[in-house]
């Protein structure tokens, strides 16, 4: 049953808001058909050149100074494809596709789900563009190999393997990198090391790891940590446990990949939110957010930063059992609000991957706002739940973070 603050017709209802282009879904569901029929005629696949091609092709346009909307969804479509070829042609046993699961630290995704990040672009673009500042920036400092970790990378490593082959290719650094990537799922791990052999690169330098982020020790400190490992509110996966364990392995000049997340907390009209802003879109992006109704929001402030300083200041709490929350900041309700009791609380995400790329609302599924139910503020619903937070005008609510197998912030009466 819907509680009173629900909108008449969710965005579920119309259609799944997506930051992916709905041509490249389109592309996607199409290419899966074509190698499945090519496959079962027993028909050739794409060579490593044409991956190559297209994976150069795509790090030229997102390296450009500047690129439209459409040039970046057609070089995306031709290296996605080639890809799904290889995906494809590995013929992963059921199993190692669709199994997915929670863990101590929370959700393991399925392969089958893992290989359409590739297309989720301005999240792919952020990091690469961020990266390669960095590697520039490090260029010529020291002929001392960088350590580079990629936790939860998933089957292709889309934030990192791209920009390695067109390096590659174009020998645009001479510093030498050690690469580890990190996958606990069997099959993900089968696909990187393909990927990595069709992208041409020195399997020498790349370790690729099929464990889970929690047991790993580095024998070297780590240089760069290239980390996204979150669903939307910095909800569901492992990305904070996976921080707070490799924290301790960081060289003391590290570079952290986002260099920052900031969580906001703030109070909209779901209907005007997610229906009404999104009725004339085909996909989301920050750039499409309606101003007038974003002028309708009402910012509660931020709930949490995550950086290198405030990550080794955190405050853990101890529950017992493994159990550990994060002491978060404190907002309040403001007083006098005419439709309050038609709000609801959302937590949004922003990724700072450096000082220039930002991945902000609504540009990737990682930062699409997060609705928190369980808060109901100037009204009790018709069917509660047991964990609903009644709230008011004036009050303040306290952040926590769950360190669990389903993470993500808890919000309580301060």
């Amino acid at each position: 049953m819907k509680k009173s603050n629900e909108p008449s017709q969710t965005w579920g209802e119309k259609r799944q808001l997506s930051s992916v282009d709905p041509s490249l879904e389109r592309l996607f569901n199409q290419s899966l058909r074509s190698q499945l029929t090519r496959q079962l005629k027993g028909d050739a696949f794409a060579s490593s050149s044409v991956l190559i091609k297209h994976c150069c092709s795509v790090v030229e346009t997102l390296l450009a100074k500047t690129q439209t909307h459409e040039q970046l969804v057609a070089v995306f479509a031709d290296f996605s494809e080639s890809l799904l070829e290889l995906y494809q042609e590995l013929a992963l046993p059921e199993e190692e596709v669709t199994h997915s699961y929670v863990n101590a630290t929370g959700l393991v995704m399925a392969v089958k789900d893992a290989v359409s990040t590739v297309n989720d672009i301005y999240r792919v673009k952020a990091f690469i563009r961020g990266l390669d500042k960095v590697l520039s920036k490090v260029e010529g400092q020291s002929q001392e190999p960088l350590h580079l970790v990629y936790p939860a990378c998933g089957p292709f490593a889309p934030l990192v393997l791209p920009l390695l082959c067109y390096v590659n290719a174009h020998t645009r650094y001479q510093r030498p990198l050690k690469i580890t990537l990190i996958d606990i799922q069997p099959g993900a791990k089968k696909v990187l090391e393909r990927t990595v052999e069709s992208l041409g690169l020195d399997t020498d330098n790349i370790e690729i790891l099929c464990m889970d982020v929690m047991e790993y020790k580095p024998s070297v400190p780590i240089d760069i940590l290239v980390i996204e490992a979150m669903q939307h509110g910095l909800s569901k996966e492992g990305h904070m446990s996976f921080m707070r364990h490799l924290a301790t392995f960081l060289a003391d000049d590290a570079y952290l990949l986002p260099n920052e997340i900031v969580v906001e907390a703030l109070l909209t009209v779901p209907q005007r939110e997610f229906v009404d802003q999104w009725k004339e879109q085909e996909r989301s992006h920050s750039s499409f957010i309606n101003e007038q109704i974003r002028a309708e929001r009402i910012s509660l402030g931020t709930i949490f930063t995550l950086n290198i300083t405030t990550l080794k200041q955190l405050a853990i709490m101890p529950l017992g059992d493994g159990f550990d929350l994060i002491e978060a900041n404190q907002v309040t309700i403001p007083h006098n609000v005419e439709d309050m009791s038609k709000r609801i609380l959302l937590l949004s995400a922003k990724l700072f991957v450096d000082d220039e790329e930002v991945i902000d609302q609504y540009d990737s599924g990682i930062t699409h706002p997060l609705a928190d139910m369980s808060v109901c503020i100037d009204f009790k619903p018709k069917a509660s739940e047991p964990d609903d937070l009644l709230v008011k005008g004036g009050d303040k609510l306290k952040f926590y973070y769950k360190l669990c197998g389903m993470p993500g912030f808890l919000p309580t009466l301060a």
